[in-house]
């Protein structure tokens, strides 16, 4: 969606521990995502103990993200946002009938060979259903969080005619991230790797830079 923006939307991802949520949100971030894929080194389940400090975030979008949302955990309803991936075959109304009550969010992995066309059109098919999408780079056998850089001239493409709000995604760091968004010009950016110390450990400097680069760029002006 191509608009005149004021703020830029700043999703930070991968999120596995109570100190690292809190340094985003008192960054500025909007939303943390939290991951809920076993092949993720970010995977939330081998980090005992987060339903308790995850529920007590308030004020922040907190978001579930899972490849395959059959596999939704127990403890949806500590969530704001539902992001997945769908099937090429899913159809998005049958989807809806089994999930949760969230608002969703659909991660689109772009594949080489995908045109922007192919894209657009696969997001008009789903925009009645979905909230937000977030456009990322492809890997054979990862879901994301892989810091790889996405091809910003297709994605300038699908950001100015896309039905709903983007993010992008995929190899964004605090250093390239202002130039991604005045060559893409999304709706607002998702950060996962690109912000670590380790995977599945954010670095907090790296984290307040990464928020700080976006809301400079806003405030003089993009």
């Amino acid at each position: 969606m191509s608009t005149a923006r004021q703020k830029m939307f700043i999703k930070i991802c991968g999120i596995t521990r109570l100190q690292d949520a809190r340094v985003a949100m008192e960054a500025g971030a909007d939303a943390l995502g939290f991951v809920f894929e076993p092949l993720s080194p970010r995977h939330l389940l081998r980090h005992p103990g987060w339903q308790a400090w995850l529920s007590g975030l308030h004020g922040i979008q907190r978001v579930l993200v899972i490849a395959d949302p059959v596999n939704l955990p127990a403890e949806w309803h500590l969530f704001d946002a539902l992001q997945c991936n769908l099937p090429e075959a899913a159809e998005v109304d049958a989807l809806h009938a089994c999930l949760p009550p969230l608002p969703l969010w659909l991660a689109l992995r772009v594949k080489p060979s995908e045109t922007p066309d192919t894209l657009l059109a696969l997001m008009h098919t789903f925009a009645h259903r979905v909230e937000r999408f977030v456009l990322d780079a492809y890997h054979p056998t990862l879901p994301g969080g892989t810091g790889t850089l996405h091809d910003w001239e297709r994605a300038r493409i699908i950001c100015a005619q896309a039905p709903r709000p983007v993010l992008l995604a995929g190899g964004l760091t605090p250093e390239n991230v202002a130039d991604a968004i005045q060559q893409v010009q999304p709706d607002g950016v998702d950060v996962s790797s690109g912000v670590e110390a380790a995977p599945g450990i954010k670095d907090a400097e790296k984290v307040r830079r990464f928020i700080h680069s976006v809301k400079q760029l806003y405030r003089h002006g993009s």
